[in-house]
């Protein structure tokens, strides 16, 4: 094989362990800074994943404009 060909398979190989370096040191940063921001959540946090409810009806028809959307047409109709 011609000396070109051997220096950019060396080339290649030298950047491919530079980047595993580099992913690893990445990958420990990581690790270290999720380590050590865990902390437990407040109850604002908590409270703010519970489902909200508008007072109407459940799933999809808890929403005031489904009804007017479904219900209006129909009256309507009939008058």
């Amino acid at each position: 094989m011609s000396n070109r060909f051997l220096n950019i398979i060396d080339s290649a190989n030298l950047n491919k362990g530079k980047f595993d370096d580099s992913m690893e040191s990445l990958k420990e940063s990581l690790e270290n800074y999720v380590s050590a921001s865990r902390v437990a959540p407040s109850v604002e946090y908590v409270s703010a994943k519970a489902p909200t409810s508008t007072g109407w009806l459940r799933g999809s028809l808890s929403y005031p404009w489904v009804l007017i959307c479904t219900i209006a047409p129909v009256i309507e109709e009939l008058f």
